[in-house]
């Protein structure tokens, strides 16, 4: 695994990210601040922070196109800039999230360093392969494998968890059913598990049931909020777990956090994906069950800290949050590997050099 430089290739991506992420995200803080909301109509009119919220939306959604691109392109130079555009597109049309660009990152260029291998081309043809012939090829094959292969068990899996969340309700401890939702609302930082989980607690809260969307609402919270708890307890810890680059990213990603935008954790995250998913399950599972038990119920269906008004014991479900952070930031000081000294960081960017395409007159 070494030897394919997964940590590199990351590192690239996550360096490209970073300033996309900060500028999308914080238009939709500031858009939300002053009462912004998604524009769905143009020709009913919009205000400026309706503008600067949809404008932070729509950055963010495309963040599988975002990381799959420059993933690829850190592995196979520009041949891999158009299949790792392409595959993230496919990511974000079929709810694969941000995991899923990450995936397809990987396997586009992967794969067109395998094309630039082993296809032979005629000398007059050699300038359709990186053009061409290296792009359609590979967007073509991990385009198939994506919808055929792992798409099959996503869907196999939004379903199965359908259905366990439907057969949660009634008579189950609703400790369990809280541990349960803030689990799969949490781990896939707003991918397709997190979409299931929404469209369930959506259709619970039209019916009168507030509690499983105030557990979403505060699960969803919980990456931010544990990291950024994390790196307090690891000073008074004197514990090198924090890179300076993640402390950076750190800034940004506890203000989107409040307005339950996790995509400010990513570059965070992606360092170190299993502990920090580990960390954000554990965390997120006390949450959820300390929400559902004190019932702290909302009636709108996102919006971090803005929703406090719509929620009712806000006080107490403020404390489950803190509580739920403050475990997955314990956990973090025993799973998060400290990291390489930033003198030592491996190098992540290239730069775009163009100099070498040509148009003959």
């Amino acid at each position: 695994m070494k030897s394919l430089e997964l940590r590199k290739h990351a590192m690239t991506g996550i360096s490209y990210m970073i300033p996309y992420v900060c500028a999308a995200g914080m238009l939709m803080v500031i858009g939300n601040i002053f009462g912004g909301h998604t524009i769905t109509d143009y020709r009913a009119g919009f205000s400026v922070p309706d503008a600067l919220t949809t404008l932070g939306g729509d950055g963010l959604g495309l963040l599988p196109v975002f990381i799959s691109t420059f993933i690829a392109y850190s592995i196979a130079d520009r041949p891999g800039l158009a299949p790792g555009f392409l595959l993230g597109l496919l990511c974000k049309a079929n709810g694969f999230g941000f995991l899923g660009g990450l995936l397809t990152g990987y396997l586009g260029g992967w794969v067109v360093n395998y094309l630039k291998r082993v296809i032979r081309v005629p000398a007059f043809a050699e300038g359709l392969v990186p053009q061409m012939i290296l792009p359609l090829l590979a967007t073509i094959l991990v385009g198939i494998f994506m919808e055929y292969v792992v798409g099959l068990p996503i869907i196999a899996l939004t379903d199965g968890i359908s259905t366990l969340l439907m057969s949660l309700q009634g008579g189950t401890s609703i400790l369990v059913l809280g541990v349960i939702l803030g689990i799969l609302s949490s781990i896939d930082y707003g991918g397709p598990i997190n979409k299931v989980v929404f469209v369930f607690v959506l259709s619970l809260m039209t019916q009168g049931i507030g509690a499983p969307i105030a557990t979403l609402i505060s699960a969803s919270m919980i990456a931010p909020f544990g990291l950024t708890m994390g790196y307090f307890l690891s000073r008074v810890l004197h514990k090198n777990i924090y890179s300076t680059q993640e402390v950076n990213a750190l800034k940004s990603a506890f203000l989107m956090g409040c307005c339950q935008i996790t995509e400010g954790s990513y570059p965070i995250i992606l360092n170190d994906l299993v502990r920090i998913t580990i960390c954000t399950g554990a965390g997120a599972a006390v949450d959820g069950a300390l929400t559902m038990y004190w019932d702290c119920a909302s009636t709108v269906p996102a919006g971090g800290f803005f929703a406090l008004a719509g929620i009712s014991h806000p006080e107490l479900w403020v404390t489950s949050l803190l509580i739920g952070s403050a475990v997955f930031a314990v956990l973090l000081q025993f799973l998060k590997r400290t990291p390489l000294a930033d003198s030592d960081e491996p190098e992540t960017e290239k730069e775009l050099n163009l100099d070498s395409i040509k148009i003959s007159g």
